[in-house]
Order: structure tokens, then sequence, then C-alpha cells
């Protein structure tokens, strides 16, 4: 077995302690979940998994390590990644302010889809944090006696995202049914001010430069 059973276990119960931790990414689906339903809410979700796929691969190579010992590249990244969290979160704060517009109804579904997923990926992957994480993270759990550290990396990286699908198949439901039941009633259009005001916490959140 490429990777320790006592460490894989261990492992294990650390990510699902992460997991219960609200985050950043989750808070960006159910952004998207509130603003678009469950379909957007899954679309984004493997946006950020297809991000976090980026960075386990390129903690695995190494190429985390050289964005850390950059600073002015980490710090390029880092507000690269708010800004365009500012600049989604100022686009759906003005679509709430305006109101739905006449012909909302005839923009194709799978353009919002296709936006969500985008937006996740882009924000999952212009957060340097994240690959940090994983570089720090998950080598506390490789044993280098069994098998090459990045094959153990590619092995163990997985399963925090694996873990975390659960939690994102009871948070988008119940989401998109509260934004559903919103959405009837007169409180429909502040779904994207809510929305767009969790996208920019989060912007500042990274601008700032809080820890993951």
């Amino acid at each position: 077995m490429p990777v320790d059973p006592s460490l894989l276990a261990g492992f294990l119960i650390a990510c699902l302690v992460l997991v219960v931790t609200p985050g950043p990414d989750m808070a960006f689906v159910l952004g998207q979940t509130l603003s678009g339903g469950a379909r957007r809410g899954w679309a984004a979700t493997a946006g950020v998994y297809a991000g976090v796929g980026v960075h386990i691969v390129l903690a695995a190579l190494g190429v985390a390590a050289l964005v850390a010992a950059n600073p002015a590249l980490f710090t390029a990244l880092r507000i690269a990644g708010a800004l365009y969290l500012l600049w989604l979160g100022a686009q759906a704060i003005r679509a709430a302010w305006r109101g739905p517009a006449a012909d909302s109804a005839a923009e194709p579904a799978a353009i919002s889809l296709s936006a969500a997923f985008r937006q996740g990926f882009v924000t999952n992957l212009l957060n340097p944090k994240v690959g940090l994480f994983f570089l720090a993270f998950v080598p506390l759990f490789v044993d280098p006696g069994r098998s090459p550290a990045w094959v153990q990396m590619l092995i163990l990286g997985p399963l925090l995202p694996a873990i975390a699908l659960p939690f994102y198949a009871l948070l988008i439901p119940a989401a998109a049914r509260i934004a559903g039941r919103l959405r009837a009633s007169s409180a429909g259009r502040w779904l994207d001010g809510a929305a767009g005001t969790l996208f920019v916490g989060l912007g500042v959140r990274m601008l700032l430069g809080a820890p993951r």
C-alpha cells in the first residue's frame, strides 16, 4: 500500500474536521446557489473542485513551493483573486439594485451554469492559500519510506474534496429550497444582493490576507 494506513486514518479524521468548518469555497457555492438555484450551485462546486485538482497537482509537483518562495507572485495572485471576487460581488449587487431584467427569462441556462463553473474555478485557482494548504497539510501524512512523496500527495489530496461532497449535497438543495421560496415572494430580488455581499466579503477577506 503506497500510503501508511495509520497516517491515512489520521488524514481522514483531519479532513472531516476541516470540512465541517465553513470556508471561502463553501461560502462561494452558497452564494451561487442563492443567486441561481441548485444547478448553478453544483456548477460552482464543479468549478471549485477543478481548481482544487489543479492545486493538488501543482503542490505534488512542487510548483506551489515556488509560489510560496516568491512573495511578490503570491501577493499578485491573492490580489487578482480578491479583485475578481469583488467584481463578481459588484455585479450581483448591481443586478439586485436594478431588479430582474425584462428579458432575463430568455438567457440560456447553459450560460449561467458555464459562468458559475468558470467563476468557481477562477476564484479557487487565484487563491494561492489553497495551494499552500495542500503543500503544508498533506505532507504531514506522507511516509517517505512507503512510496514517492508526490504519489502519496496525489492519493491523499483528492480525499479532502471527496469528503466534502456529501456536505455540499446537503447544503445546495437546502439553500436552493430557501432561495426558491424567497424568489416566489417580494424578497426574491434581495437574493442577488445577499450573494453579492457574500462575494464582496470574501474578496475583502482575501485582499486583507486573512488566513484560510
